[in-house]
């Protein structure tokens, strides 16, 4: 008979204590989870098992091989205590092997490789063994991020007011904005992990104030542990334009801090809004052969140096702007326990949406991280911004407003401009004698003394009773 080093399935084992890591998968002794959230280097090499013809559920069909199927394989991980799961925050499959040596830079290639050993030991073809170990994965997923914040319930103490207090503000920022929008955002987080699909947002937290003030540490300090920091929070990233790759990077982790938010606007700004409310993604990740469609569990926050980075004429309501003044990124807040708080409003349908009063106290406040726009200051100038009834209204359209305000020619850039900063701050248009414009309250004369703003054009002498 042939002898083998490999023992046969059934062979007594003494008993293996297990462990848990942080992000809540099981680990054994000597057990490193390759090609996921983390992984250990191992003591002792790892002896596979060899599982008997008759144990296998599909037989080879006369004198054929073994055939790989999802019930052979699985059949074989069993044996030899391999572990293939679904990480739907990595959108990847983990595979944790136990007592194999190595390290975890190129560990998931080789976890494949040994799968594939495994499969050749047994007689199995193993060409299609990554979309095999893929398919039973898929029926173990697991939420590193959910089984954290679900880890332990909320112990009744409210941490809300001490998360607030990590950020101060600048003296005239108003108090109930920052919390606001610190609440609706880290909400918006939760509901992110613990929703299977379907969640979507469009506020992102933006930390404006002065380099290395520590708004990328603060972002970090949102999840201590770091092995699940290291898996789940991905900062100082950048979407350069339609990059495939960034958006699948950008996907594969639960908070993303978009870095140098001023280069981002400049480059593509239309792009990123779209990318970042989309509630999902149809992506092709590599050694794919089709595309997948990704529920989104991502959230986002940004950071700015500079004051004046918004340029959207449309409106900025997205950009939950904070300006902020310091910043306590050490703050020793029990974040399972903050998150678990919020799990309890989110089950309790508390929404993490801003309301009308809300986005209208966001969008005055975010006129002043506008960038200097000649076709802005012109209709400023023009066009009562505020609201005040008593002002003479007028039907008018974009370039009628521009005329108003001094820009005989305007180019089209111009116009569209101007039509979205209308569009934004009035509404769409009606149509009036078979063209759209807006009725828009007109600034009285006498306000033009008041608002100090220069003519645009060559000035027109004035007459003398002489002439």
């Amino acid at each position: 008979m042939h002898k083998t080093n490999s023992p046969l399935v059934g062979a007594p084992e003494p008993p293996v204590p297990k462990r848990s890591s942080a992000a809540g998968i099981t680990l054994r002794p000597k057990q490193a989870l390759v090609g996921g959230t983390s992984a250990i280097a191992l003591a002792a090499e790892w002896h596979p098992l060899r599982v008997t013809t008759d144990k296998f559920a599909d037989q080879a069909v006369g004198y054929g091989m073994l055939p790989p199927t999802i019930r052979n394989v699985k059949l074989l991980l069993d044996a030899n205590r391999i572990a293939a799961r679904y990480n739907v925050i990595k959108k990847r499959t983990e595979i944790a092997i136990p007592d194999l040596k190595g390290v975890i830079d190129n560990g998931d290639s080789v976890s494949i490789a040994h799968v594939k050993s495994l499969m050749a030991m047994h007689g199995m073809p193993n060409g299609d063994a990554r979309a095999i170990l893929d398919a039973i994965a898929n029926q173990e997923a697991y939420n590193p991020v959910a089984d954290w914040i679900d880890g332990k319930p909320w112990d009744g103490v409210d941490r809300l007011p001490d998360f607030y207090a990590t950020i101060a503000t600048v003296a005239d920022y108003p108090a109930e904005l920052k919390q606001a929008i610190m609440y609706c955002w880290l909400l918006s987080a939760v509901a992110a992990a613990l929703m299977v699909s379907g969640f979507s947002t469009r506020l992102v937290l933006t930390l404006q104030g002065a380099q290395s003030i520590g708004k990328t540490r603060w972002c970090l300090s949102l999840v201590p542990d770091p092995m699940l920091r290291a898996s789940v929070v991905k900062t100082d990233h950048h979407f350069e334009g339609g990059n495939k790759d960034h958006i699948i990077t950008a996907m594969r982790h639960w908070l993303v801090e978009l870095g140098e938010l001023e280069s981002s606007f400049r480059k593509d700004q239309e792009r990123l809004k779209g990318i970042l409310t989309r509630d999902r993604d149809v992506v092709r990740p590599p050694y794919a052969g089709v595309d997948s469609e990704w529920p989104r569990r991502t959230v986002f926050m940004a950071s700015a140096n500079g004051s004046d980075f918004l340029s959207d004429p449309s409106g900025s309501t997205r950009w939950g702007v904070i300006a902020v003044q310091s910043i306590n990124y050490e703050h020793g807040i029990d974040m399972q326990q903050l998150y678990a708080q919020l799990a309890v409003d989110f089950r309790a349908g508390k929404p993490w949406w801003f309301d009308k009063e809300q986005e209208a106290k966001l969008e005055a406040w975010n006129e002043r991280h506008q960038t200097t726009s000649i076709v802005r200051d012109a209709i400023a100038g023009t066009i009562d911004m505020v609201g005040d009834n008593t002002l003479k209204m007028r039907r008018m359209t974009a370039t009628e407003v521009l005329n108003e305000a001094g820009i005989d020619h305007p180019t089209q850039v111009q116009a569209r401009e101007c039509g979205a900063i209308l569009r934004g701050k009035f509404g769409p248009p009606k149509k009036s004698s078979g063209i759209f414009r807006w009725e828009l309250p007109l600034r009285k004369p006498a306000d033009d003394k008041d608002l100090d703003v220069p003519p645009i054009g060559p000035a027109v002498p004035t007459k003398s009773k002489f002439d």
